[in-house]
């Protein structure tokens, strides 16, 4: 029974540790990333059944190194950016593929959800054990 406690904490600890890498990432780039400009090439929307569309915008930026270019995307607002459009663009040498536009992305809610949902398995988990208790331990 002990096992399933921690397989179910660990279950529900995924969403913060996504999170906060994801959090640490765009921080990383933001404060050691290149500066560069980059080119929409193409852009994709994505309509949802009740709820806004957005864009997955896909850019081409120049490297560091002359002659050499770079491919990624994003996701942002639908309309907000057309093909052929500049965008300012950081990105680390190593990462090239991970890309950080101007704006600055709200991780908060996805953060504080992601607590609540962990504090909830614990009081879950402590439930369950409090029950199992009650009906006689462990069999």
């Amino acid at each position: 029974m002990v096992f399933l406690f921690i397989l179910i904490i660990l279950i529900g600890t995924l969403p913060l540790l996504k999170t906060v890498r994801y959090i640490r990432l765009e921080e990383r780039i933001r404060r050691n990333g290149i500066s560069t400009s980059g080119i929409v090439t193409s852009i994709k929307t994505t309509r949802y059944q009740r709820g806004p569309a957005t864009d997955r915008v896909h850019v081409r930026y120049g490297s560091i190194i002359p002659g050499q270019y770079h491919t990624a995307d994003f996701v942002a607002k639908y309309g907000k950016y057309r093909t052929g459009d500049s965008v300012p663009v950081k990105y680390l040498p190593e990462k090239t593929d991970k890309i950080v536009v101007a704006e600055k992305r709200g991780y908060w809610l996805m953060l504080i959800f992601s607590i609540a949902l962990l504090l909830f398995v614990f009081f879950a988990v402590y439930k369950i054990h409090e029950m199992v208790q009650a009906d006689g331990g462990y069999t």
